[in-house]
């Protein structure tokens, strides 16, 4: 044999497979029962590999038949569990090759494919387990494939599908092989999956085995978190699918004292956020801000706040008034931090008329939601103030007087667009031109040359001059002092390129869709000096929103993001209506009314008249690579 698979020739205490054992004729065959054979199984059976190794060197170089195939195959058996791959490997590609109709042949090829799938190659392994499996006729080589399955499911962490092998296998029995499957099922939910992979579990096996087990996991693991509502979510989803569990009696009991608690706090807050479905990312960032916020008002001197969540994923107007009016009635909160979609505002807002109960929407950029109900509040940064503190900026401390916008065709760009104009306007200044692009273009050049002709015709100039080898080269000199980019990270990326290859230098203003990490990401040198504004950046050197940024992601591992900042504020501002004197919900909402000095992130703020929090703005540059607070 001149290579193995593995690539090298294994050694066990100095036997070499590549030198093929003497065949003695007229021998008689060895059996698994003979001596050696059945010592070195019974040392593999107790655990004993080096001491099963050492009784098989011998055979390697005297056994013939049937017993070499034997003994390659329970030497590679030693080999795999010393982790030994490789060589374990070399030797049951030698077993294949020399005796490929033995009768371990299968056994063999089942512990080539979990080698395999230890070296890493687990779709190799994956592909002869399914051919064994196809070929496999005896119950227990059934069972042994599927089993094996379920484990190189396991190295690639698809739990899933891992679980189904092992579900199967315990169908073909006998019932200790299928205990022993289960208990394999339980060791993987207990000590293997991660939240999301149980998640996922749950989800594949939401009313039979191991739905049950997994759920009460991710109860623990809640519980441990202090994520009381998704521990709570979780309770009822146990109690619904599974009644009659051994579990169920302390299902109950939990979910009865978790109740029992919330009534019984002081003071409550409500998160109406969506926790689950396509939308949960973002609810859970807001609702992570919210509790950071009543451990910051526990720390105040708010002993006894409690905190209940209600899941608005799919709720329509109609549902989503209901189940908020039965979350009100049940805690009776003095505030509710949401909703986080527009569309729900309307809904928010007859519910929190209707009930005397504040509503504070942390990402609602509507600039008047005060229209909508006279309990509404929202702590976005709404698109009039963005559209002010740029124009503030630009016209009234750099002295720019003529710009020119350039803007994604949506309703965003659009609205931005004119807000920006009409603040420009109001301070003395002048918009020369307006040019708008399908939202996902990724050439600008027709926006930019009919942005140039229109400044051409007013104040731009174009120069000619020849070049050392006779040509003509027309400058360009923009007549505007600056360009307003209301996009994408993405769009802004592509855009500032574009604009220095058609000769535009003046210098760019955005808003706040340019923070996010992508912009750097994907951006050149020639958004260098671009300034836009935002009600948050994370990298600020401000007292107050380092240690938010800090907190956040110690608690929770991951920076936190804009949904995150807006629902902290929501929450803090609530908790501070309470700490100055607020009882029940008209008393928090003539605090908020009238306070001047409440607390957020960006320093002290208030509610303006259209119910949009009036606070600090953040000027952000970018610099050399970075982004940097001005002012």
């Amino acid at each position: 044999m001149a290579a193995t698979a593995a690539g090298f020739a294994p050694t066990v205490h100095g036997a070499d497979p590549e030198t093929p054992p003497p065949q003695l004729k007229n021998a008689p065959p060895q059996k698994l029962d003979d001596g050696p054979l059945a010592k070195a199984k019974a040392l593999l059976d107790s655990q004993q590999d080096d001491e099963a190794l050492d009784v098989l060197k011998p055979l390697l170089g005297t056994a013939k038949g049937d017993a070499l195939a034997q003994t390659y195959f329970l030497t590679a058996s030693a080999l795999n569990r010393k982790k030994n791959y490789a060589d374990a490997a070399a030797y049951l590609d030698r077993l294949h090759t020399e005796f490929p109709t033995a009768e371990v042949t299968d056994k063999s090829r089942i512990l080539l494919a979990t080698v395999q799938a230890n070296l890493g190659k687990t779709d190799q392994a994956l592909s002869l387990l399914s051919e064994v499996r196809t070929q496999a006729e005896d119950p227990d080589a059934k069972r042994d494939v599927l089993k094996a399955i379920g484990d190189v499911q396991a190295i690639k962490k698809d739990y899933v599908r891992a679980i189904q092998a092992w579900l199967e296998e315990m169908t073909v029995g006998p019932a200790e092989r299928a205990a022993e499957a289960q208990e394999r099922i339980r060791r993987l939910v207990q000590d293997q999956a991660d939240r999301t992979a149980l998640a996922h579990i749950r989800d594949a096996y939401p009313t039979t085995f191991p739905g049950d087990l997994v759920l009460i996991r991710l109860i623990e693991l809640h519980q441990a978190r202090g994520e009381e509502h998704l521990a709570e979510r979780n309770l009822r989803l146990f109690l619904t699918h599974f009644p009659t569990h051994d579990y169920a009696p302390s299902a109950t009991e939990q979910l009865r004292a978790h109740k029992t608690k919330l009534k019984t706090s002081q003071y409550v807050l409500a998160a109406a956020v969506p926790t689950s479905g396509r939308l949960s990312t973002f609810g859970t960032e807001a609702l992570n801000g919210i509790r950071l916020a009543v451990e910051k008002g526990k720390e105040a001197g708010l002993a006894s706040v409690g905190l209940v969540v209600k899941d608005t994923a799919g709720l329509e107007k109609t549902a989503l008034r209901t189940e908020l009016l039965e979350l009100i009635a049940e805690y009776h909160p003095q505030a509710v931090i949401g909703p986080l979609l527009s569309r729900h505002l309307p809904a928010a807002a007859a519910v929190a008329d209707e009930t005397d109960t504040p509503f504070l929407a942390p990402a609602a950029t509507t600039a008047d939601v005060r229209r909508l109900g006279t309990y509404l509040f929202t702590t976005a940064l709404t698109y009039p103030q963005q559209a002010h503190r740029l124009a503030d900026y630009a016209v009234g401390r750099l002295g720019y007087k003529r710009f020119c916008i350039l803007h994604p065709d949506t309703l965003y760009g659009q609205e931005l667009a004119r807000l920006f104009s009409q603040e420009v306007r109001q301070r003395g200044g002048e918009i020369i031109a307006i040019e708008s692009y399908p939202e996902h273009a990724t050439d600008f050049g027709p926006q930019i040359k009919q942005l140039k002709a229109e400044d051409l015709k007013r104040y731009g100039t174009a120069t000619t001059s020849q070049t050392s080898k006779g040509a003509t080269k027309v400058t360009y000199t923009a007549g505007f002092d600056a360009l307003f980019l209301p996009g994408s990270a993405g769009q802004i990326s592509l855009l500032a390129p574009q604009l220095r290859f058609y000769d535009i230098k003046a210098p760019l203003l955005g808003s706040n869709t340019w923070n996010t990490p992508d912009l750097l990401r994907l951006a050149d040198r020639s958004l260098d000096g671009g300034v836009f504004v935002d009600g948050w950046f994370q990298d600020s050197p401000d007292p107050a929103m380092r240690e938010f940024v800090e907190r956040y992601r110690q608690k929770y591992q991951s920076s936190p993001t804009l949904f995150a900042a807006q629902a902290y504020d929501a929450a803090r501002l609530a908790l501070e209506a309470i700490r100055r004197g607020a009882t029940n919900g008209k008393g928090l909402r003539e605090q908020l009314l009238r306070g001047q000095d409440l607390p957020s992130l960006g320093g002290l703020a208030s509610f303006g008249p259209g119910g949009a929090l009036e606070r600090r703005v953040f000027l952000i540059q970018v610099k050399q690579g970075k982004l940097v607070q001005l002012e």
